[in-house]
């Protein structure tokens, strides 16, 4: 038996003799000492994956629900949402954060990403290619997002099918790999680029892409927590980040000089309506507890990365154009 094997067995004996051996009080520092340290609510967040719902009363229930978390949202849609969103963004400055969505494969992708550049919005949805994301047919338009200082946010990992039926579709997601987005992070080193769901199923390889990529990011959205949570392998994260504790005051020789932490990485993501946000704030909440993420980082998961990239001031909640 290790040191560690036998040092685990002693703690489930003495918390499961309790009060026999050592008295309810002592198990219960045992217990204490065994969970991580609980975090307060997060003061600023700022949602980075949001997908326009198009109703007025769905409109009002992001208002009521997004303000009282304190909280912003990178609400995406496409260009037939356009104008809505506008609208949406210019009563509500405090709560939308406007982002495009068009097909890479669309001829006109390239009209409509300027097209939502000059209406204001700051960032850009993809989805569902039918080549890889570094397939350098798809490069002119990420040149044009670098150009234009749009952020960029990809799907990665397992995608969803809403129908089974006969009818051929792209989006497998073995087009949509974590990986892939390390091309682009070299490629066009001025932009930032986001993958939603941390590549899941492949952490370990969304992780490495974005260890030596300072402008690569990815949220938690989606089954990723869902999953985790539910199979307790929250620790996952940090496995997966595992250059995170390199001590203090040590030049850390894995990863970009200057460059960001390994939680630095991470940002948050809903990508569910308005009542789910309180649900991914604690299950976020729950995975840096578990991971003992420190309160720095912390703050830049919930909202102070993205706040930099979008050049949004977390004071005033608004957009500096």
């Amino acid at each position: 038996m290790s040191e560690r094997e036998g040092s685990i067995g002693r703690r489930d004996f003495l918390k499961a003799s309790g009060g026999v051996l050592l008295g309810a009080s002592a198990a219960g520092v045992l217990e204490a000492e065994a969970q991580p340290p609980r975090a307060a609510a997060p003061a600023f967040v700022i949602d980075s994956h949001n997908h326009w719902g198009g109703t007025d009363p769905w409109v009002e229930e992001m208002v009521r629900i997004y303000r009282a978390h304190n909280a912003m949202a990178c609400s995406n849609g496409w260009m037939r949402d356009l104008e809505a969103m506008k609208r949406a963004s210019a009563a509500y400055p405090d709560v939308f954060i406007p982002f495009g969505r068009t097909e890479l494969d669309n001829p006109a992708a390239v009209r409509e990403v300027v097209k939502f550049h000059e209406s204001g919005f700051v960032g850009m949805k993809f989805h569902s290619p039918q080549k890889n994301w570094d397939d350098p047919e798809y490069f002119q338009v990420y040149r044009l997002c670098e150009h234009l200082g749009m952020h960029m946010l990809f799907h990665t990992g397992i995608s969803n099918r809403a129908t089974i039926d006969e009818t051929p579709k792209w989006g497998a997601p073995s087009r949509m790999r974590p990986m892939y987005l390390d091309t682009l992070a070299r490629q066009f080193p001025n932009a930032t680029i986001q993958g939603a769901h941390f590549g899941n199923p492949w952490y370990e390889e969304a992780a490495e892409a974005a260890r030596w990529s300072p402008n690569l990011f990815f949220d938690l959205s989606g089954s990723t927590l869902y999953k985790l949570s539910k199979l307790n392998k929250l620790e996952r994260l940090g496995e997966a980040l595992w250059w995170s504790d390199w001590p203090e005051g040590q030049t850390n020789p894995h990863t970009m000089q200057g460059g960001p932490s390994a939680w630095e990485h991470i940002v948050f993501g809903a990508d569910e309506g308005p009542a789910g946000l309180p649900g991914n704030i604690e299950r976020y909440q729950m995975a840096m507890d578990v991971n003992r993420v420190p309160a720095g980082d912390r703050d830049k998961v919930w909202g102070l990365t993205m706040a930099r990239i979008l050049r949004i001031d977390p004071k005033t909640r608004r957009l500096n154009r």
